[in-house]
């Protein structure tokens, strides 16, 4: 039997667990906190629950010897470490996240080794990879030319638990959402490259309506050029990639920003002051400075919008009272987790949407590919672990079969590697729709 180490089971790692087993695979899941991964593999055969810390180098070392593919749901800044242990021993090496350039250094020596990289294999990145290829594919085989490319993707609560002012709950990663307000991003429109500072992101938020699933607000997501280079797109007047959230995310987390409410560079200690205080405080705003007033101000238009979500979070309430070292950043975050979580029989949200304009012939078609997806509140499975996990599962399987032709440090961008990807997604019942418009 063929053997899989995945390091870190945190919110996306019990539908990867449950598919490698289901597969026939045995599965050893290691976490700094035993529990978490004993939680995952709990009453099934063929699985080994570890306490593991990531700065245990030589128990890593002796693990991934002992399996045949290592999968890494570690943060980011890990990937690299535990991929070189992979590729000193010979084994293959899967994560989630983007590729790194450190990763990319290593892909001489994977193909030498006769071993396969493979990064971005979740959601974003990842499907959205796959799902845009599989079009680009089609169009060329059928001589059009893609004359514009908008890409969009959000994990969302459904639209059942957007019952908090916020309108959203955190389904992965609270300190990765909010560090994303300040991406730098870049995109071309009309022809037009736009540069665009973190500091200015939110104000490019535009809005999107997807008949039949529903309206939200997409921000710029990174730098969209790299990835058009990627897919062939060097010559397509628009390129855009955008993160999804419901209407009114954008414009609350401006004025945050614009009056520094979000600082991650200043801490202090503060020993039961009420947060909203030391929000303030640690902003630099004048002495007594009160939130509410504050929005009256400067944001007279969506004062009672603004004031409802800091109240939401906590903010307005002096009985919450901080004790202990923070940062704004930090703030917001421990009260967003305390605030923003879903109940037990909650649903989160996935929404994935391509928008292609093609022509041939003189004549323009609009063409879009979508895939909509709540999570599973009664098996533990959120709709971000499903389209995070399982694609990478999947991908762990075809690896382990030898189903793909090609070695080295990769993306999911080959036909050979999304192909079967995306037919296992279908079969699963993970189903994107392409539509096609005439203009």
């Amino acid at each position: 039997m063929k053997s899989v180490l995945v390091l870190g089971a945190g919110m996306v790692s019990r539908p990867l667990v449950d598919y490698l087993l289901d597969a026939g695979y045995a599965v050893t899941l290691c976490d700094r906190f035993e529990a978490q991964a004993q939680a995952v593999t709990a009453g099934r055969p063929n699985t080994t629950a570890l306490q593991l810390e990531s700065s245990e180098t030589d128990r890593i070392t002796e693990l991934v010897g002992r399996h045949d593919l290592v999968v890494s749901l570690l943060p980011p800044a890990l990937h690299i470490g535990v991929a070189r242990i992979a590729l000193a021993a010979g084994k293959h090496f899967l994560t989630a996240s983007y590729l790194s350039d450190a990763m990319k250094a290593l892909e001489d020596e994977v193909k030498a080794k006769d071993l396969v990289f493979l990064n971005e294999i979740g959601l974003d990145p990842g499907l959205d990879h796959m799902t845009t290829m599989e079009i680009i594919d089609l169009a060329a085989a059928e001589g059009y030319d893609i004359v514009s490319y908008e890409s969009h993707c959000g994990g969302l609560p459904s639209k059942k638990a957007a019952n908090n002012p916020l309108r959203y709950k955190f389904s992965w990663s609270p300190a990765g959402v909010l560090g994303a307000l300040q991406r730098p991003s870049k995109f071309r429109r009309d022809g037009d490259v736009q540069e665009v500072p973190g500091s200015d992101m939110l104000a490019h938020a535009e809005v999107l309506h997807i008949p039949g699933v529903g309206v939200y607000e997409s921000t710029p997501n990174a730098d969209s050029l790299f990835y058009g280079d990627s897919y062939g797109l060097d010559k397509a007047q628009t390129l855009r990639r955008g993160t999804l959230r419901y209407p009114g995310w954008a414009s609350f987390w401006r004025f945050m920003l614009a009056h520094n409410l979000t600082n991650r560079d200043n801490a202090l200690r503060f020993d039961g002051e009420p947060a909203g205080k030391a929000l303030t405080v640690l902003a630099g705003l004048p002495a007594g400075t009160e939130l509410t007033a504050l929005v009256h101000e400067h944001a007279p238009q969506h004062a009672s919008v603004f004031i409802e979500i800091l109240a939401s979070l906590g903010l307005l309430d002096p009985d919450v009272q901080l004790t202990g070292e923070y940062t704004a950043f930090d703030i917001l975050l421990e009260r967003a987790l305390a605030t923003c979580q879903f109940d037990a029989d909650e649903a989160d949200l996935v929404v994935l949407h391509h928008e292609f304009i093609v022509e041939k012939d003189g004549k323009r078609e609009r063409w879009t590919s979508s895939l909509v997806q709540e999570g599973i509140p009664a098996e533990q499975k959120t709709a971000m672990a499903l389209t995070v996990g399982i694609p990478t599962a999947i991908s762990a399987h075809l690896v382990l079969q030898e189903q793909f032709p090609q070695r080295g440090v990769l993306i999911p961008i080959a036909r050979e590697i999304y192909q079967p990807i995306l037919a296992e997604m279908g079969r699963l019942g993970f189903h994107h729709q392409v539509k096609r418009y005439p203009l």
